[in-house]
């Protein structure tokens, strides 16, 4: 449907590029929804968690690339961005988290943790409030990861 490429420096010096990022991108894609209004506000929050944790965890240099699909009732988003061992160790280990058994627990334990807010809060949120199926695929030779998630933000129509 939609795909945005920007370099991760110029993404990663202001914190509202997530925010405008996510909003437009849900206005973009809700337009065909039941109650339009509804999805744009789950999908940009969706969205939003996703660019927020790359925001935090990226690469040094390069693309960010975001890719916006829909198939039936399946919105997939994916963020494409330069990564390293540190990143991808990151990203592994919250989808693995996110993916779990265990993931309510863990959120549930993180979310209401004293201790500074994990970085993957957000990915396990995605996972438990939202029901988003967490992928990731890593391109060593280009050193660069895709983060993946299916969602399904509205009821199948009959």
């Amino acid at each position: 449907m939609i795909e945005l490429d920007l370099d991760v420096q110029d993404f990663a010096s202001d914190w509202s590029n997530c925010d405008s990022m996510s909003s437009y991108v849900s206005r973009m894609v809700c337009h065909n929804r039941t109650d339009s209004l509804l999805f744009a506000n789950l999908y940009s929050s969706a969205l939003n968690e996703l660019l927020e944790t790359a925001f935090r965890v990226h690469g040094r240099t390069g693309q960010l690339v975001c890719r916006f699909r829909r198939t039936g009732d399946v919105d997939r988003i994916e963020i494409d961005m330069p990564s390293d061992d540190g990143v991808l160790s990151f990203y592994q280990g919250a989808v693995d988290l996110a993916r779990g058994p265990d993931a309510q627990t863990v959120y549930l334990d993180k979310l209401f943790s004293s201790d500074v807010p994990d970085m993957a809060l957000s990915l396990l949120e995605l996972s438990v409030d939202y029901g988003a199926d967490l992928s990731l695929t890593r391109d060593d030779q280009a050193q660069r990861l895709c983060l993946a998630a299916e969602l399904v933000l509205e009821e199948p129509k009959p």
